[in-house]
């Protein structure tokens, strides 16, 4: 932006984990923040990017515990449950599934662009109708979930607005935090097995053997990955044996 002389305007909102003193400092960043308790009116985001956001996660979300029960049903009652690299992963994937009408619409609806020529009703009308349809869906699994006392679909989505986002922590509790999250890395580096290159050779292949034995129409181009993949570990593996010898072999003459 320096080089070509650009500047821009971000409005953020006034949460205090953004105040800082280096905001001033920058050169062609100028930055304002939102005035008290009109985030909900002015963001963008407030306006149904982040409710579509949080419906479609909440439907992966539904679908991978529909599936992974219905995998797991005749090996073992209770399927592993999804960590943090899963999530991550399910909040990607439905980031792609937010709309390029929702995110038009939630600025619309903001109204803070000059000439904007979308009708207050005709925007209103397409969110609605996407909330709609999404909402219909996520009932429909919430119930095939089969909980006793299952969520509305609104109380589910809307889950975590009770969560404060930017609550003071005593020196106490942050002790405690990182304490626990101490503990926690210790366990997980405990828990987890170091898989040999024997077993991910074969995890590979029988997914190859699967693929073609159920005939399953998978193009070359996927196929081919896994090939390269097999490979790429194969010779990973035989130049992490050659290195380790030669380390040993300058150890020795040291």
């Amino acid at each position: 932006m320096l080089r070509e002389n650009r500047h821009i305007i971000l409005l953020i909102d006034n949460a205090r984990c953004y105040k800082s003193e280096n905001i001033n400092s920058l050169s062609n960043v100028k930055v304002h923040f939102l005035p008290p308790n009109t985030t909900s009116f002015l963001q963008p985001l407030d306006q149904g990017i982040i409710y579509s956001l949080k419906a479609q996660y909440c439907k992966l979300l539904c679908q991978n515990r529909i599936q992974a029960y219905d995998f797991y049903e005749e090996r073992d009652p209770i399927p592993p449950p999804i960590d943090i690299f899963d999530s991550i992963n399910l909040i990607a994937d439905a980031w792609k599934k937010v709309s390029k009408k929702t995110i038009l619409n939630s600025w619309a609806k903001a109204e803070i662009l000059p000439n904007n020529n979308m009708g207050d009703s005709e925007c209103s009308d397409n969110s609605n109708y996407e909330e709609d349809n999404i909402g219909h869906e996520l009932q429909s699994l919430i119930d095939e979930l089969g909980f006793v006392n299952p969520l509305a679909v609104n109380d589910y989505i809307n889950i975590d607005n009770r969560v404060s986002a930017e609550e003071e922590l005593s020196l106490q509790e942050i002790v405690d935090v990182i304490k626990g999250t101490n503990e926690r890395e210790i366990e997980e580096e405990e828990e987890q097995d170091e898989i040999s290159t024997i077993v991910a050779l074969n995890s590979i292949e029988n997914v190859i053997k699967y693929i073609q034995q159920k005939d399953l129409e998978i193009g070359n181009l996927e196929m081919k990955n896994l090939i390269k993949l097999k490979k790429r570990i194969f010779f990973d593996n035989i130049n992490e044996k050659r290195q380790s010898k030669l380390n040993e072999y300058f150890d020795f003459n040291v």
